[in-house]
């Protein structure tokens, strides 16, 4: 495991009644900090509004798994062309303002486009409706540069945007990330985790596969969920105490991952209206995350106080044109709050296909070779970008120490390789 370190640069979303601002601080040292006030209050509301615009013609656009050479240079237009609108959309064609922020990124990141050297690390703090899509930001490049034409090309100019170069490590305000930096593991070295799911989703069914299977060795997996069981605990009650089992016991060891792959719901502008759907063995729920907050609060006040780490939670939103980048703050805002470890999710739903690669990815590396989270995630998105030039997996973000990771034990069995 990576020693915990600061971050190479702090990015701060300042909001007060007057306007909202930018704070960028380099860790460097000489490097001045650059501070700039937002265009209108409701930048921040409009760059989530192009942002959920923009993925979906970038999802349009993405006719097959992976990107065909003929249309790497299309697909970067398109992907760079959203980062420059969103630059736009903040600061408007305030050349000053957007050449001192180019600067300031790569003089605090000199070696930040450089895949052979260690990912910089950087933190982003700001509360649920200051949200900053900084991953898809173009800061060491906003110039789109000359055309792509090799898919070392298309993988050179995507280390443009932050979340193709740099470890993001995400805070929402006021919900810290509760928990020790290690998940544990029970006997055999196998993680205790938790599969939630829509049984009709090809990719849910896919990630099912692959826990089941490739997986298992490492993973000791509950569920899936619904599972077709009268007596199974409810979702509210499995995210409130991760110790129970869906046949009403407990294990000793708590769920350290909760995964669900399933349909997500952000269609209304109230924040407790978004849904989780669930199916499996002929059940089928739909639960608004106002109803969720109810159960918890109802099960807070019966219950003894935990004294256990809650789990990571991974949100794979499967499917097409349900979430809404706009809403999809909610979601992690719910687990924050509950007091779980951690929330990796998407923006937006992206296609089955796209979402049981980067799981897999992930959870090879996370989970089976032991690499901590910031740096696995960053490696499953250029999984996915080296091997499919497929550059989808910018739309995954997590709330989450990036330092966190698994704890062997004595009994685990050696590591496996990832796929390549």
């Amino acid at each position: 495991m990576s020693e915990a370190r600061s971050p190479d640069v702090r990015v701060r979303v300042l909001t007060t009644d007057e306007a909202t601002r930018l704070e960028f601080t380099a860790g460097r040292p000489g490097i001045p900090p650059v501070r700039a006030t937002l265009v209108g209050g409701d930048a921040l509301l409009r760059v989530r509004q192009e942002l959920d615009r923009g993925l979906t013609r970038l999802k349009d656009e993405l006719t097959a798994f992976d990107v065909e050479d003929k249309d790497l240079n299309r697909v970067f237009q398109s992907l760079h062309g959203l980062g420059r609108t969103l630059l736009f959309i903040l600061f408007g064609g305030q050349q000053a303002v957007l050449k001192e922020l180019q600067a300031f990124w790569n003089k605090a990141l000199p070696y930040g486009m450089n895949p052979e050297l260690p990912p910089p690390l950087v933190e982003c703090v700001g509360g649920r409706d200051g949200f900053l899509p900084l991953e898809f930001l173009p800061l060491f490049r906003m110039f789109p540069g000359a055309p792509v034409e090799t898919p070392g090309d298309f993988i050179t100019a995507c280390r443009t945007l932050v979340g193709f170069s740099c470890v993001v490590r995400r805070a929402m305000l006021p919900a810290p990330v509760h928990g020790g930096l290690a998940l544990h593991t029970g006997p055999h070295g196998r993680v205790p985790a938790r599969y939630l799911y829509y049984e009709h989703l090809e990719g849910a069914v896919e990630e099912l596969a692959w826990f089941s299977g490739a997986g298992s060795a490492h993973i000791d997996l509950e569920g899936p969920y619904p599972d077709g069981a009268e007596r199974a605990p409810g979702l509210a009650e499995q995210i409130f105490d991760p110790r129970l089992l869906l046949d009403g016991t407990r294990r000793g060891l708590p769920d350290q991952v909760q995964h669900f792959a399933c349909h997500c719901y952000t269609r209304s502008d109230d924040t407790l209206a978004s849904e989780i759907e669930l199916s499996g063995a002929g059940h089928h729920s739909r639960t608004t995350l106002g109803a969720l907050g109810a159960d918890l609060v109802a099960l807070g006040a019966e219950r003894d106080l935990r004294d256990f780490d809650l789990p990571l939670v991974m949100m794979n939103a499967c499917g097409s044109g349900r979430m809404r980048a706009p809403g999809a703050p909610s979601f992690p805002y719910l687990f924050l709050m509950n007091g779980n470890r951690g929330f990796i999710g998407t923006e937006t739903e992206i296609p089955d296909d796209v979402a049981a690669a980067f799981s897999k990815a992930l959870y090879e590396r996370f989970l089976i070779r032991r690499i901590p989270l910031g740096r696995a995630l960053l490696e499953s998105r250029r999984h996915l970008l080296y091997t499919l030039r497929n550059p989808l997996g910018l739309t995954y973000a997590a709330y989450a120490d990036p330092h966190l990771h698994v704890h062997p034990t004595p009994e685990e069995t050696p590591r496996a390789p990832a796929h390549p």
